[in-house]
Protein backbone atom coordinates (compact mmCIF):
# COMPACT_ATOMS: atom_id res chain seq x y z
CA UNK A 1 0.00 0.00 0.00
CA UNK A 2 1.58 3.29 -1.21
CA UNK A 3 1.57 6.57 1.46
CA UNK A 4 0.68 9.68 0.55
CA UNK A 5 3.34 11.40 2.98
CA UNK A 6 6.89 10.79 2.97
CA UNK A 7 7.77 8.70 6.23
CA UNK A 8 10.77 11.03 6.93
CA UNK A 9 9.41 14.04 6.54
CA UNK A 10 6.38 12.96 8.51
CA UNK A 11 8.80 12.07 11.87
CA UNK A 12 10.27 15.55 11.74
CA UNK A 13 7.38 17.68 11.21
CA UNK A 14 4.68 15.86 10.67
CA UNK A 15 2.06 18.93 11.86
CA UNK A 16 3.87 21.51 9.35
CA UNK A 17 2.68 19.10 6.68
CA UNK A 18 -0.95 18.21 7.17
CA UNK A 19 -2.41 21.44 6.38
CA UNK A 20 -1.26 20.79 2.53
CA UNK A 21 -2.80 16.84 2.95
CA UNK A 22 -6.30 18.60 4.74
CA UNK A 23 -6.49 21.15 1.68
CA UNK A 24 -6.28 18.27 -1.13
CA UNK A 25 -8.70 15.87 0.83
CA UNK A 26 -11.00 19.09 0.76
CA UNK A 27 -10.77 19.50 -2.85
CA UNK A 28 -10.93 15.64 -3.48
CA UNK A 29 -14.12 16.05 -1.53
CA UNK A 30 -15.61 18.54 -3.32
CA UNK A 31 -14.62 17.14 -6.52
CA UNK A 32 -12.08 20.31 -7.64
CA UNK A 33 -8.91 20.27 -9.41
CA UNK A 34 -5.98 19.07 -7.36
CA UNK A 35 -8.23 17.07 -5.31
CA UNK A 36 -6.16 13.97 -3.63
CA UNK A 37 -8.27 11.74 -1.18
CA UNK A 38 -6.09 11.75 2.01
CA UNK A 39 -4.86 8.24 2.97
CA UNK A 40 -2.38 8.34 5.72
CA UNK A 41 -2.41 4.53 6.01
CA UNK A 42 0.36 2.90 9.23
CA UNK A 43 1.84 6.07 9.38
CA UNK A 44 2.82 7.30 13.28
CA UNK A 45 1.27 10.50 13.89
CA UNK A 46 1.06 9.67 17.54
CA UNK A 47 -0.03 12.86 19.65
CA UNK A 48 -0.87 15.02 16.18
CA UNK A 49 -3.14 17.44 16.63
CA UNK A 50 -6.71 17.14 14.17
CA UNK A 51 -9.15 19.58 16.24
CA UNK A 52 -11.87 20.41 13.88
CA UNK A 53 -10.10 18.18 10.45
CA UNK A 54 -12.48 17.47 7.90
CA UNK A 55 -11.06 14.33 6.62
CA UNK A 56 -14.75 12.40 5.71
CA UNK A 57 -13.69 9.17 3.91
CA UNK A 58 -9.92 9.49 4.70
CA UNK A 59 -7.95 6.19 4.93
CA UNK A 60 -6.20 5.65 8.09
CA UNK A 61 -6.11 2.12 8.16
CA UNK A 62 -3.51 1.13 10.72
CA UNK A 63 -2.19 4.82 11.85
CA UNK A 64 -0.82 5.32 14.75
CA UNK A 65 -3.01 7.96 16.62
CA UNK A 66 -2.00 7.47 19.97
CA UNK A 67 -2.83 10.49 22.32
CA UNK A 68 -3.99 12.15 19.14
CA UNK A 69 -6.25 15.45 19.47
CA UNK A 70 -9.05 14.72 17.45
CA UNK A 71 -11.70 16.86 19.11
CA UNK A 72 -14.34 17.48 16.88
CA UNK A 73 -12.94 16.13 14.19
CA UNK A 74 -15.50 14.75 10.91
CA UNK A 75 -14.39 11.18 10.12
CA UNK A 76 -17.49 10.07 9.32
CA UNK A 77 -17.14 7.20 6.63
CA UNK A 78 -13.65 7.15 6.57
CA UNK A 79 -11.41 3.63 6.81
CA UNK A 80 -9.68 3.22 10.08
CA UNK A 81 -9.52 -0.45 10.46
CA UNK A 82 -6.76 -1.55 12.96
CA UNK A 83 -5.95 2.19 13.85
CA UNK A 84 -4.29 2.79 17.13
CA UNK A 85 -6.25 5.35 19.05
CA UNK A 86 -4.84 4.71 22.97
CA UNK A 87 -5.69 7.97 24.68
CA UNK A 88 -7.00 9.73 22.03
CA UNK A 89 -9.34 12.56 22.60
CA UNK A 90 -12.60 12.27 20.30
CA UNK A 91 -14.63 14.40 21.95
CA UNK A 92 -17.55 15.96 19.54
CA UNK A 93 -15.87 13.83 16.73
CA UNK A 94 -17.84 12.60 14.10
CA UNK A 95 -17.68 8.94 13.21
CA UNK A 96 -20.72 8.15 11.88
CA UNK A 97 -20.61 4.92 9.45
CA UNK A 98 -16.38 4.90 9.98
CA UNK A 99 -14.61 1.83 9.84
CA UNK A 100 -12.90 0.88 13.29
CA UNK A 101 -12.77 -2.95 12.92
CA UNK A 102 -9.84 -3.94 14.73
CA UNK A 103 -9.14 -0.70 16.74
CA UNK A 104 -7.59 0.16 20.03
CA UNK A 105 -9.40 2.82 21.75
CA UNK A 106 -8.06 1.77 25.19
CA UNK A 107 -8.51 5.24 27.61
CA UNK A 108 -9.30 7.56 24.52
CA UNK A 109 -12.33 9.58 24.82
CA UNK A 110 -15.42 9.60 22.81
CA UNK A 111 -17.72 11.88 24.91
CA UNK A 112 -20.64 13.25 22.52
CA UNK A 113 -19.08 11.30 19.29
CA UNK A 114 -21.72 10.81 17.18
CA UNK A 115 -21.21 6.93 16.89
CA UNK A 116 -23.72 6.07 14.71
CA UNK A 117 -23.72 2.79 12.40
CA UNK A 118 -20.02 2.83 13.38
CA UNK A 119 -18.53 -0.61 13.16
CA UNK A 120 -16.24 -1.50 15.98
CA UNK A 121 -15.83 -5.27 15.68
CA UNK A 122 -12.78 -7.15 15.73
CA UNK A 123 -10.29 -7.87 12.28
CA UNK A 124 -7.42 -9.10 11.41
CA UNK A 125 -5.44 -8.81 8.29
CA UNK A 126 -2.17 -9.72 6.73
CA UNK A 127 0.45 -6.43 6.14
CA UNK A 128 3.19 -6.28 3.54
CA UNK A 129 4.35 -9.16 4.86
CA UNK A 130 2.92 -12.62 6.27
CA UNK A 131 4.66 -11.87 9.28
CA UNK A 132 3.38 -8.31 9.95
CA UNK A 133 -0.60 -7.95 10.74
CA UNK A 134 -2.80 -4.82 10.95
CA UNK A 135 -5.67 -4.47 13.70
CA UNK A 136 -7.04 -6.46 16.54
CA UNK A 137 -9.05 -9.83 16.78
CA UNK A 138 -10.91 -8.33 19.67
CA UNK A 139 -11.48 -4.33 18.87
CA UNK A 140 -9.86 -2.55 22.84
CA UNK A 141 -12.67 0.20 24.20
CA UNK A 142 -11.70 -0.73 27.75
CA UNK A 143 -11.39 2.20 30.09
CA UNK A 144 -13.01 4.48 26.98
CA UNK A 145 -15.33 7.32 27.76
CA UNK A 146 -18.41 7.20 26.04
CA UNK A 147 -20.77 9.08 28.06
CA UNK A 148 -23.44 11.01 25.71
CA UNK A 149 -22.33 9.47 23.25
CA UNK A 150 -24.67 8.86 20.19
CA UNK A 151 -24.28 5.31 18.62
CA UNK A 152 -27.51 3.92 17.63
CA UNK A 153 -27.12 0.45 15.44
CA UNK A 154 -23.53 0.45 16.19
CA UNK A 155 -21.82 -2.56 15.69
CA UNK A 156 -19.79 -3.48 18.79
CA UNK A 157 -20.24 -7.25 18.60
CA UNK A 158 -17.27 -9.15 20.71
CA UNK A 159 -16.04 -5.92 22.31
CA UNK A 160 -13.43 -5.52 24.68
CA UNK A 161 -15.59 -2.57 26.61
CA UNK A 162 -14.79 -3.42 30.03
CA UNK A 163 -14.25 -0.51 32.94
CA UNK A 164 -15.37 2.26 30.01
CA UNK A 165 -18.05 4.66 30.96
CA UNK A 166 -21.31 5.39 28.54
CA UNK A 167 -23.44 7.10 30.80
CA UNK A 168 -26.26 8.84 28.90
CA UNK A 169 -25.29 7.12 25.71
CA UNK A 170 -27.32 5.80 23.00
CA UNK A 171 -26.77 3.05 21.74
CA UNK A 172 -30.39 2.04 20.17
CA UNK A 173 -30.16 -1.04 18.17
CA UNK A 174 -26.65 -1.57 18.95
CA UNK A 175 -25.32 -4.48 18.02
CA UNK A 176 -23.53 -5.97 21.60
CA UNK A 177 -23.96 -9.65 21.06
CA UNK A 178 -20.72 -11.53 23.25
CA UNK A 179 -19.27 -8.02 24.40
CA UNK A 180 -17.08 -7.52 27.68
CA UNK A 181 -19.22 -4.90 29.45
CA UNK A 182 -17.93 -6.18 33.32
CA UNK A 183 -17.93 -2.70 35.21
CA UNK A 184 -19.39 -0.62 32.52
CA UNK A 185 -21.24 2.38 34.23
CA UNK A 186 -24.46 2.73 31.55
CA UNK A 187 -25.95 4.95 34.13
CA UNK A 188 -29.30 6.39 32.41
CA UNK A 189 -27.92 5.24 28.84
CA UNK A 190 -30.57 4.20 25.92
CA UNK A 191 -30.24 0.59 25.27
CA UNK A 192 -33.69 -0.15 23.82
CA UNK A 193 -33.87 -2.90 20.84
CA UNK A 194 -29.93 -3.40 21.33
CA UNK A 195 -28.65 -6.69 21.38
CA UNK A 196 -26.79 -7.79 24.74
CA UNK A 197 -27.14 -11.47 24.14
CA UNK A 198 -24.16 -13.52 25.54
CA UNK A 199 -22.46 -9.91 26.82
CA UNK A 200 -20.38 -9.93 30.17
CA UNK A 201 -22.60 -7.09 32.58
CA UNK A 202 -20.59 -8.19 35.75
CA UNK A 203 -20.77 -5.35 38.12
CA UNK A 204 -22.09 -2.95 35.46
CA UNK A 205 -23.96 0.12 36.98
CA UNK A 206 -27.59 -0.27 35.34
CA UNK A 207 -29.03 2.86 37.68
CA UNK A 208 -32.24 4.14 34.74
CA UNK A 209 -30.23 1.91 31.87
CA UNK A 210 -32.95 1.93 29.26
CA UNK A 211 -33.71 -2.12 28.17
CA UNK A 212 -36.70 -2.11 26.38
CA UNK A 213 -36.84 -4.41 23.90
CA UNK A 214 -33.42 -5.43 24.19
CA UNK A 215 -32.17 -9.04 23.72
CA UNK A 216 -30.71 -10.56 26.58
CA UNK A 217 -30.48 -14.14 26.35
CA UNK A 218 -27.35 -15.63 27.77
CA UNK A 219 -26.31 -12.99 29.20
CA UNK A 220 -23.99 -12.94 32.27
CA UNK A 221 -25.92 -10.22 34.94
CA UNK A 222 -27.05 -10.24 38.42
CA UNK A 223 -30.83 -9.33 39.02
CA UNK A 224 -30.03 -6.95 41.51
CA UNK A 225 -28.19 -4.57 38.83
CA UNK A 226 -31.47 -5.29 37.01
CA UNK A 227 -33.71 -4.34 39.52
CA UNK A 228 -32.44 -0.54 38.58
CA UNK A 229 -32.93 -0.97 34.65
CA UNK A 230 -36.33 0.10 32.80
CA UNK A 231 -36.69 -3.81 31.16
CA UNK A 232 -39.72 -5.62 29.73
CA UNK A 233 -41.56 -7.47 31.87
CA UNK A 234 -40.15 -11.52 31.20
CA UNK A 235 -36.70 -10.06 30.43
CA UNK A 236 -35.60 -12.32 33.52
CA UNK A 237 -36.78 -15.65 31.47
CA UNK A 238 -33.96 -14.71 29.05
CA UNK A 239 -30.89 -14.22 31.33
CA UNK A 240 -28.74 -16.66 32.91
CA UNK A 241 -28.49 -15.00 36.38
CA UNK A 242 -24.92 -16.49 37.10
CA UNK A 243 -23.05 -13.76 39.97
CA UNK A 244 -19.70 -13.85 38.15
CA UNK A 245 -16.61 -12.27 39.51
CA UNK A 246 -13.94 -12.73 36.77
CA UNK A 247 -11.33 -10.42 35.57
CA UNK A 248 -11.30 -9.67 32.07
CA UNK A 249 -8.55 -7.89 31.25
CA UNK A 250 -6.64 -9.55 28.07
CA UNK A 251 -7.82 -11.43 25.37
CA UNK A 252 -6.34 -14.37 23.54
CA UNK A 253 -3.85 -14.09 20.88
CA UNK A 254 -5.58 -15.38 17.72
CA UNK A 255 -2.51 -15.20 15.44
CA UNK A 256 -1.45 -18.43 16.54
CA UNK A 257 -4.49 -20.24 15.57
CA UNK A 258 -4.70 -22.38 12.22
CA UNK A 259 -5.68 -20.29 9.33
CA UNK A 260 -8.56 -22.96 8.75
CA UNK A 261 -9.11 -22.48 12.25
CA UNK A 262 -9.38 -19.08 11.96
CA UNK A 263 -11.60 -19.09 9.03
CA UNK A 264 -13.95 -21.09 10.75
CA UNK A 265 -14.59 -19.37 13.89
CA UNK A 266 -14.98 -15.93 11.80
CA UNK A 267 -17.53 -17.90 9.70
CA UNK A 268 -18.72 -19.10 13.05
CA UNK A 269 -19.04 -15.76 14.95
CA UNK A 270 -21.00 -14.14 11.92
CA UNK A 271 -23.31 -17.33 12.35
CA UNK A 272 -23.68 -16.05 15.73
CA UNK A 273 -24.07 -12.63 15.23
CA UNK A 274 -27.11 -12.96 12.58
CA UNK A 275 -29.00 -15.95 14.37
CA UNK A 276 -28.05 -18.12 11.57
CA UNK A 277 -28.69 -16.32 8.22
CA UNK A 278 -25.14 -15.55 7.45
CA UNK A 279 -22.05 -17.54 8.38
CA UNK A 280 -21.60 -20.88 9.33
CA UNK A 281 -21.44 -23.09 12.56
CA UNK A 282 -18.06 -24.12 13.47
CA UNK A 283 -17.31 -27.93 13.33
CA UNK A 284 -13.88 -28.69 13.28
CA UNK A 285 -13.02 -32.66 14.16
CA UNK A 286 -9.75 -34.03 14.59
CA UNK A 287 -7.73 -31.26 14.27
CA UNK A 288 -4.16 -30.76 16.59
CA UNK A 289 -4.66 -27.57 18.61
CA UNK A 290 -2.01 -29.07 21.11
CA UNK A 291 -0.75 -26.07 23.68
CA UNK A 292 -3.05 -23.62 21.74
CA UNK A 293 -3.77 -20.51 23.73
CA UNK A 294 -7.59 -19.61 23.66
CA UNK A 295 -7.81 -17.96 26.78
CA UNK A 296 -10.71 -15.77 27.38
CA UNK A 297 -12.03 -16.34 23.74
CA UNK A 298 -15.35 -16.80 22.87
CA UNK A 299 -16.23 -20.30 21.64
CA UNK A 300 -19.92 -20.27 22.37
CA UNK A 301 -21.30 -23.22 20.66
CA UNK A 302 -18.35 -24.17 18.62
CA UNK A 303 -17.79 -27.96 17.56
CA UNK A 304 -14.45 -29.56 17.88
CA UNK A 305 -15.05 -32.94 18.32
CA UNK A 306 -12.43 -35.30 18.63
CA UNK A 307 -9.80 -32.44 18.46
CA UNK A 308 -6.18 -32.44 20.72
CA UNK A 309 -6.79 -29.79 22.92
CA UNK A 310 -3.97 -31.38 25.45
CA UNK A 311 -2.13 -28.49 27.61
CA UNK A 312 -4.13 -25.96 25.67
CA UNK A 313 -4.74 -22.48 28.09
CA UNK A 314 -9.06 -22.49 27.54
CA UNK A 315 -8.84 -20.20 31.15
CA UNK A 316 -11.94 -17.63 31.28
CA UNK A 317 -12.50 -19.00 28.11
CA UNK A 318 -16.96 -19.04 26.80
CA UNK A 319 -17.59 -22.60 26.08
CA UNK A 320 -21.05 -22.07 26.47
CA UNK A 321 -23.09 -25.16 24.62
CA UNK A 322 -19.62 -26.12 23.07
CA UNK A 323 -19.13 -29.68 21.46
CA UNK A 324 -15.61 -30.79 22.78
CA UNK A 325 -17.09 -34.51 22.85
CA UNK A 326 -14.18 -36.93 22.82
CA UNK A 327 -11.65 -34.09 23.06
CA UNK A 328 -8.21 -34.57 24.49
CA UNK A 329 -7.50 -31.83 27.04
CA UNK A 330 -5.48 -33.93 29.32
CA UNK A 331 -3.82 -31.16 31.60
CA UNK A 332 -5.35 -28.60 29.97
CA UNK A 333 -6.55 -25.13 31.74
CA UNK A 334 -9.87 -24.54 31.98
CA UNK A 335 -10.23 -22.63 35.14
CA UNK A 336 -12.65 -19.79 35.12
CA UNK A 337 -14.24 -21.16 31.90
CA UNK A 338 -17.43 -20.45 31.35
CA UNK A 339 -19.25 -24.45 30.42
CA UNK A 340 -22.61 -24.23 30.82
CA UNK A 341 -24.06 -26.96 28.74
CA UNK A 342 -20.77 -27.91 27.63
CA UNK A 343 -20.98 -31.35 26.03
CA UNK A 344 -17.73 -33.24 27.00
CA UNK A 345 -18.83 -36.67 26.74
CA UNK A 346 -16.09 -39.42 26.51
CA UNK A 347 -13.64 -36.34 26.91
CA UNK A 348 -9.92 -37.26 28.30
CA UNK A 349 -9.66 -34.87 31.09
CA UNK A 350 -6.89 -36.55 33.21
CA UNK A 351 -4.98 -33.96 34.99
CA UNK A 352 -7.10 -30.79 33.46
CA UNK A 353 -7.22 -27.90 35.74
CA UNK A 354 -11.22 -26.52 35.97
CA UNK A 355 -10.88 -24.70 39.70
CA UNK A 356 -13.90 -22.17 39.75
CA UNK A 357 -15.07 -23.04 36.61
CA UNK A 358 -19.06 -22.44 35.67
CA UNK A 359 -20.92 -25.16 35.17
CA UNK A 360 -24.92 -26.01 34.85
CA UNK A 361 -27.97 -26.05 32.42
CA UNK A 362 -28.16 -23.42 29.84
CA UNK A 363 -31.91 -22.99 28.80
CA UNK A 364 -32.36 -23.61 24.80
CA UNK A 365 -33.88 -21.24 22.70
CA UNK A 366 -35.22 -21.01 19.73
CA UNK A 367 -35.14 -19.15 16.61
CA UNK A 368 -37.42 -16.38 17.77
CA UNK A 369 -35.70 -15.90 20.91
CA UNK A 370 -37.85 -17.66 22.96
CA UNK A 371 -37.03 -20.62 25.70
CA UNK A 372 -38.34 -23.93 24.15
CA UNK A 373 -38.15 -25.49 27.93
CA UNK A 374 -35.50 -27.50 26.96
CA UNK A 375 -32.26 -27.41 29.08
CA UNK A 376 -28.90 -28.99 28.11
CA UNK A 377 -26.07 -29.60 31.08
CA UNK A 378 -22.63 -30.06 31.34
CA UNK A 379 -21.55 -33.44 30.37
CA UNK A 380 -18.90 -35.79 31.46
CA UNK A 381 -20.30 -38.47 31.11
CA UNK A 382 -18.30 -41.61 30.41
CA UNK A 383 -14.93 -39.23 30.95
CA UNK A 384 -11.95 -39.30 31.74
CA UNK A 385 -11.79 -37.64 35.38
CA UNK A 386 -8.19 -38.50 36.85
CA UNK A 387 -6.79 -36.55 38.52
CA UNK A 388 -8.89 -33.34 37.18
CA UNK A 389 -8.89 -29.99 39.66
CA UNK A 390 -12.29 -29.02 40.76
CA UNK A 391 -11.67 -26.85 42.81
CA UNK A 392 -15.14 -24.22 43.09
CA UNK A 393 -16.85 -26.02 40.90
CA UNK A 394 -20.63 -27.50 41.60
CA UNK A 395 -19.55 -30.91 40.42
CA UNK A 396 -23.86 -31.93 41.13
CA UNK A 397 -24.53 -29.89 38.46
CA UNK A 398 -22.16 -32.21 35.96
CA UNK A 399 -23.62 -34.68 34.06
CA UNK A 400 -21.37 -37.90 34.94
Amino acid sequence: MSRSIDQHLLKEDAQKFMGTFLAEHKKWLQRKAGGKQCDLSRLDLAGISLKNALLPRAILVGTGLQQAQLEDADLSESDLFGAKLEGANLKRANLKRTILRGVNLKSADLSHADLEDADFRGGLVLGDSPDETIGMEQSDLSACLMDFARGQRAKLSNVDLSGASLREANLKGAELFGSDLSGVDLTGANLEDADLSDTRLTDAKLERTILKGARLANSMVSEDALARAEIDSGALDEINNVKLSINLDTTGDFKSLPQDLRIALAQHFEWLQSNGERGTRAIIKSMSLRKLKLRRQNLTGVSLYSCDLSYADLSFANLVLADLEKCNLMNATLSGALMFGTNLKGAFLSGADLSNAHVGAMPIFGADGKRTGKVRKTDMSAANLSNVKFDGVDTDSIVK
